[in-house]
């Protein structure tokens, strides 16, 4: 008999200790608002309960061992970090048990053999018969470090999972470097710029984490989630990459959907299609709401899938805290992202 198990995606919005620097101008947190947002980050906690939950934004080991000693559930979970230190902003992930990280492992580079190049007409090795289509884009590390767990259950019967977890780049306009910036002609179009740069990072990244996971999964039964802030919504280009677009069941006597041995499936497709409603958003830009966050399941999560291990229970958003009218940084106490949390019941095929 298999366990179930539950996935979470939690944006910690720059959580970082008292008195300690985050972003460049940005005010720390001061002791009271420190304690404040623990408080309401520990509830979270204690209130979705989830198995594994991945965390992004975290400026210290520190702060999450504090929340988890917060929320009283230091004894449930054993917290799994990039390193004890870092700069900038980085992911992390809590396993709770039974459940234990059995591996570890760190990608900050991209895969040996990463290519995101098309030659040019004349080039050796070009295309003859093509359109002007040649790029070559030289990115080769990921802005936020993946971290991948390898969880098993302590019953030796429940097959284990690769967990990654993943925070994406920015939808934000990256900042132009000084010698771009001061350039008159640029000046009125930093912000395409800014977007084009940060699009064409969140896109190379989604490229190079799909080539990690599918290493992982093409060609065996091993099942795997992703979790994370991915900085795009489920019929996006980024997601189209990363899931590989797998084709879901629609009426009973379809085959469809009865193997995907290399997809992910959106645990909000999985929840739409059970719903009446929809109000899937984790985050609000510019009163624009999207869901940001995500939860991708391998097809042993997938109900119709002949591989199936685990069938799909719900997924859970919480977001009213982000209508909210609070303000921004270390004096806002909520977090800005929602929080999403799947739970699969033990169910095999």
């Amino acid at each position: 008999m298999g366990s179930d198990v539950s996935f979470a995606s939690f944006n910690l919005y720059n959580l970082q200790l008292a008195g300690e620097r985050t972003r460049r101008n940005a005010d720390p947190f001061s002791a009271d608002e420190y304690e404040r947002r623990l408080a309401w980050c520990a509830g979270a906690i204690r209130e979705m309960r989830a198995d594994v939950i991945a965390f992004q934004e975290l400026w210290s080991a520190g702060a999450l061992r504090d929340l988890f000693e917060r929320a009283g559930l230091s004894d449930e979970y054993e917290l799994h970090f990039i390193g004890e230190d870092w700069y900038d902003i980085a992911v992390a992930a809590a396993v709770r048990r039974p459940w234990r990280a059995a591996a570890k492992r760190n990608h900050k580079n991209f895969p040996d053999h990463f290519r995101l190049l098309k030659r040019g007409h004349g080039q050796a090795g070009a295309d003859e018969d093509r359109e002007d289509d040649d790029i070559d884009v030289k990115i080769d590390i990921f802005s936020r470090t993946v971290l991948q767990l390898t969880i098993e259950h302590e019953d030796g019967e429940t097959p284990p999972i690769e967990i990654f977890c993943a925070h994406l780049k920015s939808k934000l306009p990256t900042r132009l470097d000084e010698p771009e910036a001061d350039i008159d002609e640029l000046r009125p179009h930093r912000e395409a710029l800014g977007s084009a740069l940060s699009t064409i990072r969140r896109t190379a990244e989604a490229a190079a984490l799909r080539m990690i996971m599918t290493e992982v999964m093409k060609g065996t039964d091993r099942a795997a989630a992703l979790l994370g802030d991915l900085n795009d919504d489920g019929h996006s280009n980024t997601l189209a990459i990363l899931t590989e677009q797998p084709r879901f069941r629609r009426f009973r006597r379809s085959r469809i959907g009865s193997s995907s041995d290399n997809g992910l499936y959106a645990s909000g497709f999985l929840q739409a299609l059970t719903d009446f409603r929809d109000v899937a958003y984790t985050h609000i830009h510019d009163d624009v709401r999207a869901q940001l966050d995500h939860v991708l399941v391998s097809e042993q999560f997938y109900d119709h899938s002949r591989n199936r291990r685990w069938s799909f229970r719900d997924q859970r958003i919480w977001n009213d805290h982000i209508d909210a009218d609070e303000p921004r940084g270390a004096e806002r106490q909520t977090t800005d992202h929602g929080i999403v949390r799947a739970r699969f019941l033990w169910d095999p095929a």
